[in-house]
């Protein structure tokens, strides 16, 4: 398949989805990558000289959203002999310290760095040119994973991180990547798809504004969030029209400050500490306001805006004009009869 033009460029009457087919990796090539990740993990309890209970595969690889010779995988690696997230926080410079040395002796393994919570590496695949964006962060089971990750035991960690002070609570987020990973990997193909298109988006897009100073853009993790919301106020379509699914959560981006998305799935509404809007609350933790983490929202919006405009969405954007009913319409993600 050859290289598609840039979304930008499509015409209106273009296949949106044959777009997408081409920003997914074949399942032949998927397995392939996941074998030689599947032999790093190996090696890890083979040979590093800490105990590891499991090993939890998440980021764009790990809920298959990841782009075609640009993914990221998160390995939070579970530690037997830490019991308690403070342990891991007091612990997290000789651990990391641990993961370099054994990474460092890999081959394929490029160490690009660290932050307080992870190192930071590149992974080659199984083609000399596939390079994988990894970050390795230790962690304590605190869900038990393992186990039937009950609500009790949820409960119990979020009281805990509702106790500790801000700093500490930042080292809960590792543990709390599964939930995070199993909040998207279930959702069904199609959206999937759209999620990959706001990535292809986001890529070209920001692209064309390099972020200088202390500018902070939207990660593709709130995007996708943003675009499951949308997706479920449009009823939760197995299948639908991808132009009209991303013209709707194009109009979201538009709107930045009516954002107010959160889920109930893993905590309550009672034990939610107070946010004020807008904003976008991460699935897997009521203490982050991942909104918040960004401040060129306005930005976005203006790219959202002007892609709006594009000759893809020409039919979409001149009926807008004409509609006394826009936001029923956003919510229409029909396929067009």
């Amino acid at each position: 398949m050859t290289m598609p033009p840039n979304l930008r460029d499509l015409g209106r009457d273009v296949n949106l989805d044959k777009h997408a087919e081409y920003l997914q990796t074949d399942e032949g090539y998927r397995k392939s990558c996941r074998r030689v990740i599947n032999r790093l993990v190996r090696d890890m309890h083979k040979k590093v000289p800490v105990n590891i209970k499991a090993v939890i595969k998440a980021g764009s690889f790990g809920k298959g959203t990841a782009l075609k010779d640009n993914s990221d995988i998160d390995l939070v690696v579970f530690l037997s002999d830490y019991h308690s997230v403070q342990d891991v926080k007091d612990k997290m410079k000789f651990l990391l310290d641990v993961f370099e040395e054994f990474l460092g002796r890999k081959g394929r393994c490029k160490i690009e760095g660290r932050t307080q919570f992870a190192l930071k590496i590149n992974f080659k695949c199984c083609r000399s040119s596939h390079e994988h964006k990894v970050d390795l962060l230790p962690a304590c089971d605190v869900l038990e994973v393992g186990g039937k990750m009950t609500n009790a035991r949820k409960r119990k960690v979020y009281e805990d991180m509702l106790r500790s002070d801000e700093n500490l609570r930042r080292y809960f987020s590792a543990s709390l990547v599964v939930l995070q990973r199993n909040f998207v990997v279930g959702r069904p193909a199609k959206l999937k798809s759209l999620i990959r298109l706001f990535k292809s988006w986001r890529i070209s897009e920001f692209r064309i504004r390099s972020a200088k100073g202390n500018e902070k853009w939207p990660t593709s993790y709130v995007l996708e969030l943003i675009t499951i919301k949308k997706w479920e106020e449009a009823g939760c379509p197995r299948s639908f029209d991808l132009k009209r699914g991303f013209y709707s959560v194009l109009n979201a981006l538009v709107e930045y400050n009516e954002l107010q998305i959160v889920w109930y799935k893993h905590y309550s509404k009672d034990s939610l500490p107070s946010h004020s809007s807008p904003y976008v609350i991460d699935p897997a933790n009521p203490f982050n306001n991942i909104y918040e983490q960004y401040n060129k929202w306005e930005e976005v919006a203006d790219l959202a805006k002007s892609s709006l405009e594009w000759p893809l969405f020409e039919v979409l954007y001149k009926a807008s004009e004409k509609s006394d009913s826009s936001q029923t319409d956003l919510n229409n993600w029909n396929n067009p009869s």
